[in-house]
């Protein structure tokens, strides 16, 4: 089974990205439903766990209840998550979100080392930073299990 795995787009964060970011996420959560796909949303809460502040983005197209919450930069550190992927003998984790840098990395490293196939989505994923998004790129490149899908 294939997933469509949706990292921290949450309203504090979406003002980093270009304005069309949100638009291009939803199109493919919209297509992956269509396709019969599970949409799986991670979202972050920080290390203190606050909820309030850390609210997904008001216009993001939400398709199912699978939302969960993490702390730490990989969704891998969700137990829940983690069992949930198990439970549904997902295979092939394609993941969209922010920050290409850090959560998406982390998570795109972690599910590679689990053993999931992974396809990193590039028209829906973004960096603050760029120039080291280049450079995270190449990283990401270099691992087997992940391709990157631009």
């Amino acid at each position: 089974m294939k997933i469509l795995l949706v990292i921290d787009v949450q309203e504090k964060y979406l003002s980093f990205y270009d304005d069309d970011l949100l638009k291009r996420i939803n199109a493919r959560i919209s297509a992956a439903k269509s396709d019969g796909d599970k949409v799986i949303y991670i979202r972050n809460i920080g290390i203190h766990g606050d909820n309030d502040s850390y609210a997904l983005a008001k216009d993001l197209l939400i398709v199912s209840n699978h939302i969960y919450e993490k702390e730490y930069p990989s969704a891998f550190t969700n137990d829940s998550f983690t069992k949930e992927l198990t439970d549904l003998k997902v295979k092939e984790l394609e993941i969209i979100g922010i920050d290409g840098n850090s959560c998406v990395k982390k998570t795109c490293m972690d599910a590679a080392n689990a053993g999931y196939k992974v396809t990193l989505n590039l028209q829906c994923t973004s960096a603050r930073n760029k120039k080291i998004f280049e450079k995270t790129l190449k990283e990401l490149s270099a691992v087997g299990e992940i391709k990157i899908n631009t």
